[in-house]
């Protein structure tokens, strides 16, 4: 019996270092062994075999949805704070109104780090449930709001739940990110013309019961998102990450986590414990020790180092000049579409007679136009020249080259042409980076390492509000410098050390 036993492992890890050697690692020409790899090592590669064995199936179709249901959560923030804003002004009459969405960004980017270090420490399945949970209570609470300040708490902490959403990517799934903004839209649309106070109005002639759109929104979102939480505690399962398991040297635990997805997906593959290599896993250290040795293993290799400096510079400055699209409305973020209506109306562009109707419609038909960019950037990263690095590239080119021509904007066609364009190539470059990101993290570290660098970018983008409501909008100088930001992220593109590839 036992040397049956170790005939069966004998061959499971001879079947390992076959399918593994075959495979190209991260660092472009050398190969991943795992001959004398110590064991928390072996025992990834081993999970990698597995899931590989097993294929793809019902099991992984069922947490790409759910991941779907994270991409559309945080999309829905992001848009309905653009929304919001201007309604809930007329109505509190707040000094500085366009600061509600430097309390959002805040909130979105504590909880990315706060969530990212939950899901290292205490697994990923429970960030997974709670999150959208959290976002569908807090967003609710946000239609209740009787004054500026509750409004402001209300958001942050809707942000700071929201911020946990997107720590487990895919490439595919942007598609319902474009999905969950257009959504958005086309719900505050008639809520929007229909139950909120005209153009103009002040607190003295918008009251509450005539400015309920901007709750409505609210309350539909928030119900949304807590079916979608619903959805995916208990339709659309998860059982807790093996990877993370195997890390922790929870081994028992993570091959009944790889049996499980086995047997969802009615594969025929069994794994067995001895398929493993016991270790034991450090629980001594303080949770903020844990932290700062977890932040530290992200640094760690000279090519690990450089991978995340140019994942932060990317991630700041997509934070910045990432937008939803440029038109008459002036309420909108970061710094690009902060500034441009001002600049277009400051030298002589006609936009429009600025009607909340045309706003929508043409913020609705920019939106549509924007879902097509991540499905080329699938198409993209495919190609075997351009891969990851150079379709970022390619497409932060594309981006600066439509936003240096805004400029020349003078009708209202030029500024949806435009806008739309703008759009698809900036959608299609910001998928690339959100599926590239956890590709290239330490799979044990994986969720504070994204929740670092989406950290960065929220943080980037707090700048925005505070320069749109202190600074001066009618130069140029702010469209030609977002220009050079796309500029510099195609060059770090470039400099990133890892082309993941086919890399299982």
């Amino acid at each position: 019996m036992n040397q049956d036993t170790t005939l069966s492992q004998m061959d499971a890890e001879k079947k390992s270092e076959e399918i593994i050697t075959r495979k190209p690692s991260l660092a472009e020409g050398t190969v991943t062994s795992h001959q004398g790899a110590n064991p928390p090592d072996f025992n990834q590669l081993a999970i990698n075999n597995a899931i590989e064995s097993i294929g793809m199936g019902r099991y992984q179709w069922q947490l790409m949805i759910s991941c779907g249901f994270g991409f559309i959560a945080d999309q829905m923030l992001l848009v309905s704070i653009s929304l919001v804003m201007p309604q809930a002004s007329k109505e509190f009459g707040p000094r500085y109104g366009t600061l509600l969405s430097a309390t959002q960004y805040a909130g979105l980017g504590v909880g990315a780090v706060v969530y990212g270090l939950i899901a290292d420490l205490t697994g990923r399945r429970l960030a997974w449930q709670t999150s959208i949970f959290g976002v569908s209570v807090f967003t609710a609470i946000c239609a209740a709001s009787p004054n500026w300040a509750a409004l402001n708490v209300f958001v942050v902490l809707s942000a700071f739940f929201g911020g946990g959403n997107c720590k487990q990517t895919v490439l595919v799934l942007l598609l319902l990110i474009r999905k969950g903004f257009v959504d958005s839209l086309w719900i505050a649309w008639p809520l929007v013309v229909n139950f909120c106070c005209p153009a103009g109005a002040t607190p003295e002639t918008c009251t509450k019961a005539n400015n309920m759109g901007w709750r409505y929104l609210y309350i539909i979102l928030g119900g949304l998102c807590l079916i979608m939480s619903v959805l995916r505690t208990f339709t659309l399962g998860m059982s807790e990450s093996p990877k993370w398991l195997v890390s922790r040297g929870e081994l028992n635990e993570a091959v009944a986590s790889i049996n499980t997805m086995s047997k969802v997906n009615k594969s025929t593959y069994v794994m067995m414990v001895d398929q493993l290599r016991p270790h034991e896993h450090e629980d001594s250290k303080s949770a903020i020790k844990k932290a700062a040795s977890m932040v530290g293993a992200l640094f760690q290799g000279s090519k690990q180092i450089r991978s995340m400096i140019c994942l932060v510079i990317l991630w700041l400055l997509i934070g910045i000049a990432y937008h939803t699209p440029p038109s008459t409305a002036r309420e909108r973020y970061p710094v690009y579409t902060v500034f441009l209506p001002y600049y277009l109306e400051a030298h002589g562009a006609t936009l429009g007679d600025g009607s909340t109707y045309q706003t929508y419609r043409d913020w609705s038909i920019s939106s549509v136009v924007g879902i097509w960019g991540p499905i080329l950037s699938a198409f993209l990263v495919q190609v075997p020249f351009l891969g990851r690095r150079r379709s970022m590239t390619l497409t932060a080119c594309a981006c600066a080259a439509f936003s240096g021509a805004f400029t020349t904007v003078k009708n209202e066609s030029q500024n949806l042409a435009f806008s739309s364009m703008i759009n698809f190539w900036l959608n299609a470059l910001y998928g690339i980076i959100y599926g590239y990101t956890p590709e290239v993290m330490p799979d044990a570290y994986r969720g504070i390492g994204c929740g670092l660098t989406l950290a960065c970018g929220r943080i980037a983008s707090l700048s925005a509000p505070f320069i749109a409501t202190f600074g001066d909008v009618t130069t140029s100088v702010p469209i030609w410098v977002c220009c050079a930001f796309f500029g510099v992220i195609g060059i770090v593109s470039l400099v990133l050390p890892f082309e993941p590839g086919d890399s299982s």
